[in-house]
């Protein structure tokens, strides 16, 4: 099983679009990507996932995830809405990128300028298990606060851990 993310962290975007990836998620970054190792010189690969125009958050996955989701995308029926939709978000509104030997990682200009990651802009780094979501302090994004909403309607006492037992009996 591979690591997951955890942990919630801030990050600071630089006026070149630089990232220092705090070591403990970049330590999960490398550890997804298998090539690591190999022939990239220390160099770790990543998909950032910035979705259509009403996102207003960065999803970062390791090579690792990202190549699980393509092989459930590869799975659906060719021609399917889902999986058009699917490939459109995951291969169409992604781009590749990488962390340097300095832990670093930089964001095309058209990336910062869609979630207004300006220079000096604190970000929240969040965990989500298998990816990373980057989003403004002041901009939740709006799937969490769909999720906000749905736990709001479970009353004051819900756990969302009762899911998991499901999980079991499915």
């Amino acid at each position: 099983m591979a690591r997951k993310f955890r942990g919630t962290e801030t990050v600071k975007v630089d006026g070149k679009g630089r990232m220092s990836i705090p070591a403990r998620l970049r330590r999960v970054f490398d550890a997804g990507d298998p090539s690591f190792a190999g022939s990239n010189a220390g160099r770790t690969q990543l998909v950032a996932v910035y979705g259509p125009e009403w996102w207003n958050w960065l999803e970062l996955y390791t090579i690792d995830a990202i190549e699980e989701i393509d092989e459930q995308i590869d799975a659906l029926p060719r021609g399917s809405q889902e999986r058009r939709w699917l490939e459109l978000l995951m291969n169409g509104q992604s781009t590749d990128l990488e962390i340097d030997k300095e832990g670093r990682m930089v964001l095309p200009l058209k990336l910062r300028d869609k979630l207004g990651f300006a220079d000096g802009a604190e970000t929240v780094f969040e965990s989500r298990g298998d990816y990373i979501q980057v989003y403004l302090p002041d901009s939740r994004p709006k799937d969490v606060e769909a999720l906000e909403q749905f736990a709001e309607s479970h009353g004051p006492e819900f756990d969302p851990r009762v899911f998991l037992s499901r999980n079991k009996e499915g």
